[in-house]
């Protein structure tokens, strides 16, 4: 993969769990680095959420390893939201990570 491909400037982020107020927690999202990488789709497919049919589309996103992502992070393009599914070194030479994500559609 040459540099020039990783050209989608994607905001990494992870879960954070904070404290509500009222003695329970609230989930929210800090991003943790800005990332260059490359989007490849892969499938796409359906599923239901509250009764209402949603896309699930499934992308491979590759970005320059090392990086500190992990499956249930969350890599944001613009209004596109992925979910990390799994990361792995294509090459085992720890240039590169690849990640699985999926995009829901509403």
């Amino acid at each position: 993969m040459t540099a020039g491909a990783l050209r989608h400037p994607f905001q990494h982020q992870t879960a954070v769990t904070l404290p509500d107020g009222a003695g329970g927690v609230a989930r929210t999202w800090f991003t943790v680095d800005r990332l260059w990488g490359a989007i490849e789709p892969l499938s796409d497919g359906a599923a239901l959420a509250e009764e209402r049919p949603i896309a699930m589309l499934a992308h491979r996103v590759t970005v320059r390893a090392p990086n500190t992502l992990a499956p249930g992070d969350r890599l944001v393009l613009g209004p596109r939201i992925l979910l990390v599914q799994s990361v792995a070194d294509p090459d085992g030479r720890g240039r590169f990570s690849r990640c699985r994500c999926l995009e829901e559609q509403t």
